[in-house]
């Protein structure tokens, strides 16, 4: 007469076991599902791998102000800075946080070019990529006291003496690189020859060195350059993009003063490897939220940055960048 109770129990018993260890009942679910926790969770940490007043330092910043300004996440938002080789420092760094999707990183294609002339084992295409943020165009600068005042000057000296000129500008193998070794190369100059490039770090160690007159020319994106220029501390030669800039429309383009050149910078918000699919889809949501916010459309406007933004296809466009940046970066002579 017993048996019924002792079935109950036993079934009872096992639906209790079934909870505790996440079965298949209704506390369970993928990290896309329904019930997923919504991101964030805890703090943010976005990483600039270069030093403070760069790029990647500006743009993790405008990301950060974007995130908590217009309250798109209710958590945390830091930005930590960690310096070196064009960002595969940090990116080294960041690629050993497997899974976690609340340490991002922003890299760009001076990343790429660095990855390749370092030949190092961290890659861009290691990172789980969110957004491609923006575009920019890069400004070639000179100390406010210089006697260049044209990119004909420039070239003229170069064709001179191809180390007479010392370069200011990012990490070797980075479009700040790439640009100056351009300018050499339609000089005429033999890029394998050339040894007066001079990388830093970050954005304001290179603008001092300019503004001190350490160096003769600077290389940098816009918005970098672009309070020094306005304030008469550097002069300003020519962009890279092949339009003036709407915000400075006096600077020519190198295209315009007969050098057949251009160059467009981009930066993008990615994360380490394997995180939950909920939190990646959850991330492209934010990023998109941060690029329609007031906060990043006025600094863009303000700066010139072009509108690129996409969620879409950045493996493959990652995959892209590499391959045109190892050929020409192997074809200036830059890969060793």
């Amino acid at each position: 007469m017993d048996r019924l109770p002792r079935i109950v129990a036993v079934v009872a018993a096992s639906a209790i076991l079934a909870a505790a260890c996440g079965g298949s009942g209704a506390g369970t679910q993928s990290p896309s599902g329904s019930a997923a926790a919504k991101y964030p969770t805890k703090t943010i940490d976005i990483m600039a791998p270069a030093a403070t007043g760069g790029g990647f330092d500006t743009t993790a910043r405008l990301v950060q102000r974007a995130f908590t300004e217009e309250k798109l996440v209710s958590t945390n938002v830091t930005v930590s800075n960690v310096p070196g080789a064009g960002g595969t420092v940090g990116m080294a760094q960041l690629l050993k946080n497997k899974g976690d999707s609340h340490s991002l990183i922003v890299v760009g294609r001076v990343t790429v070019g660095s990855q390749i002339t370092g030949k190092t084992e961290a890659k861009v295409s290691q990172l789980t990529p969110i957004a491609r943020l923006m575009g920019e165009s890069e400004v070639i600068v000179t100390p406010k006291s210089s006697t260049l005042t044209s990119i004909k000057d420039l070239i003229d000296a170069l064709k001179k003496d191809v180390n007479s000129i010392k370069f200011a500008g990012g990490s070797a193998g980075g479009a700040d690189h790439e640009l100056a070794a351009l300018l050499v190369k339609a000089a005429g100059g033999d890029v394998k020859a050339w040894k007066s490039y001079v990388p830093f770090a970050g954005g304001g160690e290179a603008a001092a060195a300019i503004i001190g007159g350490q160096v003769q020319v600077g290389i940098s994106g816009f918005a970098e350059f672009k309070g020094q220029i306005e304030s008469g501390n550097m002069k300003a030669l020519a962009v890279s993009a092949d339009q003036p800039l709407a915000a400075a429309k006096n600077i020519p383009t190198l295209k315009s003063q007969g050098v057949d050149i251009t160059l467009i910078n981009w930066r993008l918000l990615a994360a380490p490897p394997e995180i939950p699919v909920g939190d990646l889809a959850q991330l492209k949501d934010l990023a998109k939220k941060v690029h329609d916010s007031k906060t990043w459309q006025d600094f863009a406007t303000k700066n010139d940055w072009f509108d690129n933004f996409t969620t879409s296809d950045l493996a493959a466009f990652i995959s892209g960048e590499t391959l045109s940046l190892t050929a020409t970066l192997t074809d200036l002579g830059l890969v060793k």
